[in-house]
């Protein structure tokens, strides 16, 4: 029985990792599939070992999909992890961005971005999650989509790679809201964001951000994006993985979500709790 790519994936976490079924995985993994996540085991084998580690360390491991983003043959979803670990009371609260390629009912690829900032507590050491293949976009979209892809791009090239704030005005709504905690610092709507990048660009002046892959669906972008530079008092190189999900009214940004690996900057000072 097919189903769309968007269907399987929610099938995918509620039949496999909801209930720790993952014998079953190889009906949902095709046999050449591609893990682009670093420092992951090859094939549907490494997802099968990924799983045991995980139930060893929180056995009542389950997760929930908090956005999903569906295009053609891709599906983005934003997930949340939730358990207590083992041995412990603690909690355990991850959030993961993770982008599928699907092929006849199967995955064929799997791109992700997890932030380990959790798991570092428990002795796991985070890889570079910067060096995951990058990919183009799919134009074959509605005209609305096309247009809110180029949207996304230009704001990246103008404000992110040439740092020309004062463009945000053309690209955001005044009442742009903002989800990220650490951001949402430097206040709400347009002039928050401005000011938190104002904030960010003095920091490291030479910081930039490459978009590496891109799906839209319907007022949804979603991106995965690499970020570069150097911060400026130490000098120190600042790479960070980060995956974002814009929401689109009226040919202006108005909304933003992301998931970034906040253990690659905690030495920077940046946390998940803001």
């Amino acid at each position: 029985m097919s189903h769309t790519p968007g269907r399987r994936i929610r099938q995918l976490f509620e039949e496999i990792y909801n209930k720790h079924d993952f014998d079953r995985a190889p009906e949902f993994f095709a046999p050449d599939y591609v893990n682009h996540q670093p420092g992951a085991a090859p094939g549907v084998e490494g997802l099968q070992t990924w799983a045991t580690t995980m139930l060893t360390l929180v056995p009542d491991l389950s997760c929930s999909i908090e956005q999903m983003v569906e295009q053609n043959d891709r599906v983005m979803v934003y997930v949340r992890w939730r358990g207590t670990i083992g041995g412990t009371e603690r909690e355990l609260s991850q959030q993961t961005a993770n982008l599928y390629r699907l092929r006849d009912d199967r995955i064929t690829e799997h791109w992700s971005v997890f932030d380990y900032s959790s798991l570092t507590e428990l002795g796991m050491t985070p890889p570079d999650q910067t060096t995951q293949a990058t990919g183009e976009p799919d134009w074959n979209a509605g005209p609305g989509e096309q247009a809110n892809m180029r949207l996304v791009q230009r704001v990246w090239d103008e404000l992110m790679h040439q740092h020309k704030l004062e463009r945000a005005d053309d690209y955001y709504r005044q009442d742009y809201i903002q989800h990220n905690p650490f951001a949402a610092q430097s206040g709400s709507g347009l002039k928050g964001m401005k000011d938190f990048f104002a904030g960010l660009f003095q920091l490291a002046p030479d910081l930039v951000g490459d978009i590496t892959q891109m799906i839209a669906q319907d007022d949804l972008v979603g991106i995965f994006c690499v970020w570069h530079g150097h911060e400026a008092a130490s000098g120190d190189e600042v790479r960070l993985h980060t995956s974002d999900l814009l929401r689109v009214d009226g040919g202006l940004i108005a909304e933003h979500w992301d998931v970034m690996d906040y253990a690659a900057v905690a030495r920077f000072g940046v946390s998940a709790g803001g």
